[in-house]
């Protein structure tokens, strides 16, 4: 996996050993991706203690059906997994028995998925991403918006509504003691 400024702190976080076994499973099985970013609050350096884990595998051309179909290839163990395919893009989050969420897209190089805000390419060509469409950050006003959506769509799980919510009070009370 490679270096990336801000690494050295991601390092310290209790979802650093969950983004290394989750990398090492990704490069394990190269005939199904070719490589792996690192999106949100870990690519900038940042996160904290309830920080998830937020990644893309790549596929090559052709090759997103079979990767799809092993996806429990990246979450063995896991306690609980979500999926969810929309636009052209997979994606397969699971809870680790630690309680760490692994938020992991699942995207064709050169398909539907749009890159939002940085991007940490961890192993794979690094001129990967110019295989996707750019485009602004999202907000954090967006990503709740979203997450509130596909709440009222009922199109997320009972469970993985309520790890939301702790988050969410868990962040809450973070910043009321800071």
């Amino acid at each position: 996996m490679r270096d990336w400024p801000g690494r050295e702190h991601v390092e310290t976080l209790r979802v650093w050993p969950v983004l290394v076994e989750t990398v090492t499973r990704i490069e394990e099985h190269p005939r199904l991706f070719v490589g792996a970013f690192l999106l949100g609050s870990l690519s900038r350096g940042e996160g904290d203690a309830i920080s998830d884990v937020d990644l893309v595998a790549v596929t090559d051309r052709g090759a997103w059906d079979a990767a799809w179909q092993r996806r429990e290839l990246l979450s063995p163990g896991a306690l609980v997994r979500f999926d969810r395919v929309e636009g052209g893009v997979g994606g397969h989050s699971w809870l680790t028995s630690e309680l760490v969420k692994v938020e992991c897209l699942i995207a064709e190089r050169g398909g539907a998925l749009r890159l939002k805000g940085d991007v940490v390419v961890l192993v794979g060509d690094e001129s990967l991403p110019e295989d996707f469409e750019r485009t602004a950050p999202l907000t954090r006003e967006a990503v709740d918006a979203y997450a509130a959506d596909l709440r009222t769509r009922r199109e997320i799980s009972d469970v993985e509504a309520a790890y939301g919510d702790l988050i969410a009070l868990l962040r809450r009370e973070l910043r009321g003691a800071s």
